[in-house]
């Protein structure tokens, strides 16, 4: 076996797209073809690209700050808030911080408490102290109201996820569907709900172990 870089052994994986008859999109039609996910409306996109391209928004961390103009990166089912938080006052361990991003006017978009450990431990924070931290969000579905109020254009249904009939969020929504992407989409469902439980679950249990000086939920400004 040669030891030259370009022997084909240790040639770099072509990417899926240049793969002759490989996918370009996942089944559902989302831009990642290894993704296993629904992506969101076209109406639901263009909502966020409106909203980054804005500079309207603000990163509220309950209890600490509100940050103007967060960076945010978007794809088709994700948004990401990287930002930093810079602590004053005597250090103290964190458990999780409540994190919204909203309108400068006071519409919600998202919410969360989201964990802040290292090792399994919380965080120690406190004069001096800044933590670079990235809020990852997966879009399920948008407020039809929401959506509508930023692209006062959209008619109809305006994410995937609702149902013709109720109007309401079900799993298959509006959608046709396969019988195989039946399959996936229960897979993903499946996973989703997981998540939510285990999410929800660590963060009852860190409120109700924290020893006594740990912050677990700091007071709302």
């Amino acid at each position: 076996m040669s030891n030259d870089k370009t022997d084909p052994v240790f040639a770099a994986p072509a990417p899926m797209e240049k793969i002759p008859g490989a996918p370009k999109t996942n089944p559902f039609g989302g831009k990642n073809p290894v993704g296993l996910y629904v992506p969101m409306s076209e109406d639901e996109q263009e909502v966020i690209q409106r909203l980054v391209e804005s500079d309207d928004l603000e990163l509220v961390v309950h209890g600490w700050t509100v940050l103007d103009k967060p960076v945010v990166r978007h794809g088709d089912l994700r948004i990401c808030i990287v930002f930093r938080l810079d602590f004053s006052g005597p250090v103290v361990p964190l458990s999780f911080l409540d994190l919204e991003l909203r309108m400068r006017e006071g519409l919600t978009l998202f919410r969360q408490k989201m964990p802040t450990e290292m090792n399994g431990q919380p965080v120690m924070v406190g004069q001096g102290i800044f933590l670079d931290l990235a809020w990852d969000i997966a879009i399920d579905h948008m407020d039809p109201k929401v959506v509508k109020l930023i692209k006062p254009g959209a008619l109809g249904l305006t994410s995937r996820r609702l149902d013709k009939d109720t109007k309401e969020r079900t799993a298959r929504g509006n959608m046709s569907l396969s019988e195989k992407q039946v399959r996936f989409l229960k897979v993903i469902e499946e996973n989703a709900a997981k998540i939510r439980a285990d999410d929800a679950q660590k963060i009852e249990e860190k409120a109700k172990a924290a020893p006594d000086g740990v912050v677990v939920k700091p007071d709302d400004q």
